[in-house]
């Protein structure tokens, strides 16, 4: 059967138009999913994998300075565990090593946005942060992990997911990761997710909507921040 387009006609010339406007370094992407097969097998089910890939891989050819790599979840278990991959569909942005930046699920909604901003803000080399923001997160001297949780129907959301992931290139102490809580419905019932977005720092420190960049940081610096020594 034919899959429908994971983006309209309409929608990818604007997206190749604001890529080529916009991008001006590489940007790398890894996408973690469930390998092909026609048998399906208890314990590796993922329903959202095969329209994730579409979309991303939509996303990817939209830009030449858009390098799109795909692991099999499963087959390829170096690169799942280097790489710290909890679960699938994963969308990591980064070169590094080990990339800080992460979402979990399907980007439907709202939150392709997100995506979509930080990979014209990466390849830009530019931060939506203020300065002030900037500034402050320099003292965060501990591991800090900003778990933001989102839904495609919220539009704050995707802001937040956005915010989050530009911590993480103010300090290399910073990870965050986005979860699209509808493909992870356990992960809500133990995180006690009553109502979207929520951001959780080392999780610990909660920050209910709305989720702001203050609101934020307040909560990185209380959770990253290292005391002087004596005081």
């Amino acid at each position: 059967m034919t899959q429908p387009p994971a983006i309209s006609a309409q929608q990818r010339d604007q997206l190749r138009r604001t890529f080529r406007k916009d991008l001006k370094s590489p940007v790398k992407l890894h996408l973690f999913t469930r390998g092909t097969s026609p048998i399906a097998i208890p314990g590796r089910e993922c329903p959202t994998c095969e329209q994730t890939q579409r979309l991303i891989e939509t996303v990817a050819a939209a830009s030449p300075r858009i390098v799109l790599e795909v692991h099999d979840f499963f087959a390829d278990s170096a690169a799942t565990q280097a790489m710290g991959v909890t679960r699938i569909p994963a969308i990591l942005v980064g070169d590094e090593d080990r990339p800080r930046m992460t979402f979990y699920g399907a980007p439907l909604g709202h939150q392709m946005a997100g995506i979509i901003e930080t990979i014209r803000s990466v390849s830009r080399g530019v931060s939506p942060l203020q300065n002030r923001t900037r500034r402050l997160l320099r003292q965060v001297g501990r591991p800090v992990h900003v778990q933001v949780i989102v839904s495609p129907e919220e539009e704050t959301g995707a802001r937040a997911v956005y915010t989050a992931f530009a911590m993480t290139r103010e300090n290399p102490n910073i990870t965050a990761e986005a979860v699209q809580i509808r493909d992870f419905p356990s992960l809500a019932r133990s995180l006690g997710v009553s109502s979207v977005p929520l951001a959780l720092v080392n999780d610990h420190y909660r920050v209910p909507g709305p989720v702001t960049e203050e609101r934020m940081l307040e909560q990185a610096l209380l959770a990253g921040r290292v005391e002087p020594a004596g005081g």
